[in-house]
């Protein structure tokens, strides 16, 4: 439970800048560019996270690790809601993102290591579904607190900090346990990240990279601008807007669970059809004579079908043996890589060819999405955690 609340607040500041992207600009004189730079210090920071924990936590131990990034999240959210300065919002989401990227590795590996394959989807789902809890909680609290008292929500952000004493006492040593499909057992040496990298494991590392990446740069192009969309295109109250952030959170939770069980019971790779359900939502949340009913029934749905992305933590951890496992669930942090400059180019499109357009760009996205996941290989219907070899046409 100590992990979770801790996920809830992983995931609170992640989007937290998105939600006050239109306040930013209002109230500290940012521009949208400015906010897509702070958004590309965020992708680099959390890429580079990603890779330096899964090693840190290969060689010191999920406990450790857990307790010093969930510090660290809490410190840097409070020297972010105390400054208005552009650099030192930049320069402070990249250390903030290197931290959450780790958070991720962290509370991932640990449910593969604990959980059989089985059941490491709807485990798994229980922390993704912190995603759009935190996205409800931000909705509820912006259209409580309004446009006056936003920065509360920053402030808020800290919590991590007194969640890190929790996090001690309450995740074992990894030497007090062995994990799942370990036979060497907790001795088991440290992985690297060349060894992601051999003849075998290579195209599946890059394929990871590139789904992740997908999903990112589609997130950018829609979700990005969801809240600057809603207030400023189309004109609604702050009310309206946490409403609609709500229902489409309350779809990504219910979600959740539903393609956890999908992914649990037939396999990694049907959840793909979110991605179409997703990309069919986008087209039709942007079009006109749209009310505040007919965007939350469709930004539910959306969120229903874009929360497939559940079933990878367990994925991409099961491609690959148990000492590189913390890497695999990495690759989906690393997936930033392909979606660096996609904040700036995102406000480029919505600048020359306008909002709209720029976020229906997005439902091409996430088809392309769907087309790459489902030449990934299975791992679940094998009945192995690791899998016969590449992905296939690898050489």
């Amino acid at each position: 439970m100590s992990v979770l609340l801790g996920y809830v607040f992983y995931c609170y500041n992640f989007i937290v800048v998105g939600y006050s992207r239109p306040f930013l600009i209002k109230d500290f004189g940012f521009t949208v560019t400015d906010t897509a730079m702070i958004n590309i210090a965020g992708n680099i920071g959390v890429t580079l996270g990603a890779i330096m924990w899964a090693g840190f936590i290969s060689r010191f131990g999920r406990r450790t690790s857990a307790v010093i990034i969930a510090a660290g999240i809490g410190t840097m959210a409070i020297v972010q809601a105390s400054q208005q300065i552009l650099g030192v919002w930049i320069a402070g989401r990249l250390v903030m993102d290197a931290l959450l990227g780790g958070y991720y590795v962290v509370a991932t590996s640990l449910v593969v290591a604990l959980f059989p394959e089985t059941s490491r989807a709807k485990m798994i789902a229980l922390n993704s579904a912190m995603y759009p809890g935190a996205n409800i909680l931000i909705g509820v609290l912006g259209g409580w607190l309004g446009e006056s008292h936003w920065q509360a929500l920053l402030w808020i952000a800290a919590a991590p900090l007194p969640i890190a004493v929790l996090l001690y006492t309450a995740i074992p040593r990894d030497s007090s346990y062995c994990a799942y499909g370990d036979s060497k057992g907790p001795e088991n040496a440290s992985g690297r990240w060349r060894d992601m990298f051999t003849p075998r494991l290579r195209w599946l590392t890059l394929g990871c990279v590139a789904l992740s990446g997908i999903d990112f740069n589609a997130y950018q192009l829609f979700q990005g601008f969801l809240t600057l969309y809603i207030h400023t295109e189309r004109g609604m109250s702050a009310a309206a807007m946490g409403a609609i952030i709500a229902f489409v959170s309350s779809g990504a939770f219910m979600g959740n669970f539903f393609w956890a069980a999908i992914a649990d019971r037939y396999g990694r790779r049907l959840p793909l059809v979110g991605y179409g359900l997703a990309a069919g939502m986008v087209l039709l949340f942007v079009q006109p004579g749209m009310g505040e009913f007919e965007m939350s029934v469709i930004g539910f749905i959306f969120g229903l079908g874009v929360s497939c992305t559940t079933a990878w933590g367990a994925w991409f951890a099961e491609m690959f043996p148990p000492q590189l496992r913390a890497h695999g669930v990495a690759l989906f942090h690393a997936g930033h890589i392909l979606a660096l400059g996609s904040p700036l180019l995102a406000a480029h499109f919505s600048t020359s060819l306008g909002l709209v357009p720029t976020m229906a760009l997005a439902a091409a996205v996430y088809l392309a999405g769907a087309v790459l996941w489902f030449v990934m290989p299975e791992t679940r219907k094998a009945g192995t955690s690791f899998p016969a070899g590449p992905l296939p046409g690898a050489g």
